[in-house]
């Protein structure tokens, strides 16, 4: 599975659930990668656009402001980032891939 490098995946509880189900393996994306993150670039995005200097009295105005560009920008227009298609990602996913392969044939 690949995940931002955030705090929360470093937590306790995840190592914790991460041990007890061993098909899961993590590859860490770059601690700060939002080229590499098409989900933090559409939330960047929306916080320039919408809230970095919102002046709205009333939340649902703000909520309202942060809704209507969605459909039109949503992420799913962005390109994914060359590093998901680096050899090194693709070797990486099928060195665990042909591990896991091995381990379920065991």
């Amino acid at each position: 599975m690949v995940v931002a490098n955030s705090t929360i995946q470093h937590a306790k509880a995840v190592e914790q659930w991460l041990a007890a189900h061993p098909r899961f393996t993590l590859l860490w994306l770059p601690t700060s990668g939002p080229r590499a993150n098409p989900i933090a670039r559409a939330c960047g995005d929306g916080h320039d656009l919408c809230t970095r200097h919102q002046t709205r009295q009333r939340l649902r105005d703000l909520v309202a402001d942060v809704d209507a560009p969605l459909p039109l920008n949503g992420p799913w227009q962005y390109q994914l980032s060359e590093l998901y298609y680096e050899p090194a990602v693709t070797a990486a996913v099928e060195n665990i891939a042909a591990a896991e392969h091995i381990k379920v044939a065991a």
